[in-house]
């Protein structure tokens, strides 16, 4: 008899299952699996409701690692960040033997084994291709912390905040495939990392002619598969911190 696998899926900001729930659940639904259960949790006490900068990543890191640490605790079998900027997810590696995989690098990877180069298409300021700023930096920067920097072709934005996409705003899947369009065109990817809902993500899908990626399902995925083959990350690279104990 198969193990009956329990996976927590985090949406960590404030009130994220309130504005972020039913988005989540959409997308869940497409990869149900009956040996799995996949559970959503947000942050409560978290004093923002979406994530834009390094500085915005770095209150949550500490909240999020905390949420993870407690879903061992709880028997879960594996968690899966939340949010691109993947904040506090070292640290969760270090505290916890269950495996722990964030939205960005599951995509990334995702991205790497369809096509040689992606694009982010993600919320901005602006509609236009992200030259660093408003958290663009932070997405390079992980790219270069999975060695993937050199498979990165752009940062696309399509004006208006996460929120927004949470929302389901009518204009997002144009602007989105508006975006996706130049960053294969322009920019040369051939695989593109999307953000919002199932609806932004069917029509990217329905319109290009390279694969489009989700990370949310794609961290919540992988994390399934590490479970199944009985693999965690190595405490060699993510020793237990001498401090755990400290942890309340």
């Amino acid at each position: 008899m198969n193990k009956r696998i329990r996976i927590l899926a985090t949406i960590p900001n404030f009130e994220g299952l309130k504005s972020w729930g039913d988005v989540h659940r959409e997308l869940f639904n497409t990869i149900q699996n009956p040996d799995v259960d996949i559970t959503m949790a947000d942050l409560p006490d978290a004093p923002i409701k979406s994530v834009s900068n390094a500085f915005d990543a770095t209150m949550l890191g500490y909240l999020h690692a905390q949420l993870a640490i407690q879903a061992e605790k709880d028997g879960f079998d594996g968690v899966a960040f939340g949010c691109l900027d993947e904040p506090g997810l070292d640290a969760a590696r270090e505290a916890l033997s269950i495996p722990v995989v964030g939205d960005l690098e599951a995509a990334i990877h995702f991205a790497s084994l369809v096509g040689r180069r992606f694009s982010f298409i993600i919320p901005g300021p602006i509609d236009g291709n992200l030259k660093g700023g408003y958290g663009a930096y932070l997405l390079e920067d992980s790219a270069r912390k999975y060695n993937m920097l050199h498979k990165l072709a752009s940062i696309r934005s399509v004006s208006g905040g996460s929120l927004d996409f949470a929302a389901e705003d009518k204009h997002l899947p144009q602007a989105m495939l508006e975006q996706a369009c130049k960053a294969v065109e322009e920019d040369g990817a051939d695989a593109v990392i999307g953000y919002g809902s199932l609806r932004v993500f069917n029509y990217l899908a329905q319109n290009l002619n390279v694969p489009v990626i989700d990370p949310v399902r794609s961290a919540v995925i992988l994390v399934e598969s590490l479970i199944r083959v009985g693999l965690t990350h190595s405490k060699r690279a993510f020793p237990i911190p001498a401090n755990l104990k400290l942890f309340p």
